[in-house]
């Protein structure tokens, strides 16, 4: 088993008191996540991994429908295959495991007709519930990961092409990829340290939904994202317009320049637009 080691965490970036936050080591891996996009070749030994997914499947689900499935993907061409389908990143490749996380109605319909009933739950909700279901076994995934001193990524790039990703992995009518996650031992230097995040007073409210706090917590956060020079060459261009040389470029700016249409969104988006028909064609109804 790799042992855990500490980094520093949200609780130290912003600097709040740890004894407030009663700070243990479970708290101590979340409040490090990182992102990890590079990875050693090393595999993966059988009882951590066993471990992951035992975690992952430990998360909650709704009503215990548990209206998910979990695909882990080990061989080599069958990655490379998916990291194309995934926008070519690399580290799909390059990470020992890959897992996919799936929204799963199918073993639902089946086991309601094995029964002798009419499948009438393929709603909204549904998709919705079993989306949220995968989620939350994703996020299981992570932390148990970390806490083992491995580093892992989601990709919801998996979403780009659906059929294809379906026919990869052999999924049935029913049964929709929603994210993947690259797991492995990250490469040297490849952590950047704890990525700000925006003030605890515009993202968290006591009782009731308040926006009084919400320019200053924008300047505030803007500020910061600049300093740290976050998103330095990783401006988005927008077609027709010319760049704006010497304006600050934070967060303001990188994410209203994503949301001006689908395709800025990430690089892939526009592949996502037909997303509510590849899901009916996939058998899911809305």
């Amino acid at each position: 088993m790799r042992e855990y080691s500490k980094r520093e965490t949200r609780i130290e970036l912003e600097g709040l008191s740890k004894e407030e936050h009663l700070l243990n080591e479970t708290i101590e891996v979340l409040t490090a996540h990182e992102s990890v996009r590079a990875f050693q070749s090393k595999d993966i030994p059988a009882n951590i991994l066993q471990t992951i997914i035992t975690a992952a499947r430990s998360a909650p689900t709704s009503s215990n429908l548990q209206a998910y499935s979990i695909i882990v993907i080990k061989d080599e061409k069958r990655k490379s295959r998916l990291a194309t389908l995934s926008g070519e990143q690399s580290f799909i490749h390059e990470a020992p495991v890959f897992l996919v996380f799936c929204a799963y109605i199918y073993r639902l319909k089946y086991v309601t007709e094995s029964q002798g009933y009419s499948f009438l739950a393929n709603t909204l909700e549904m998709f919705l519930l079993s989306s949220m279901d995968a989620t939350l076994a994703l996020q299981n995934a992570v932390v148990a990961a970390e806490a083992l001193g491995l580093g892992c990524v989601p990709v919801g790039s998996i979403r780009n092409h659906p059929d294809a990703v379906a026919e990869e992995l052999g999924l049935p009518a029913g049964v929709f990829a929603v994210s993947g996650l690259s797991i492995g031992i990250e490469k040297e230097g490849t952590r950047r340290g704890v990525k700000p995040r925006l003030p605890e007073k515009v993202m968290v409210h006591q009782e009731k939904y308040s926006i009084e706090n919400l320019d200053e917590s924008l300047e505030q956060y803007d500020h910061t994202m600049i300093s740290r020079k976050t998103y330095d060459g990783r401006r988005v261009s927008l077609a027709g317009e010319p760049e704006k040389q010497g304006k600050d470029y934070g967060w303001k700016e990188h994410t209203a320049r994503r949301c001006t249409r689908p395709e800025t969104i990430a690089a892939s988006a526009s592949l996502r637009e037909n997303l509510k028909n590849v899901l009916e064609s996939r058998g899911f109804s809305f």
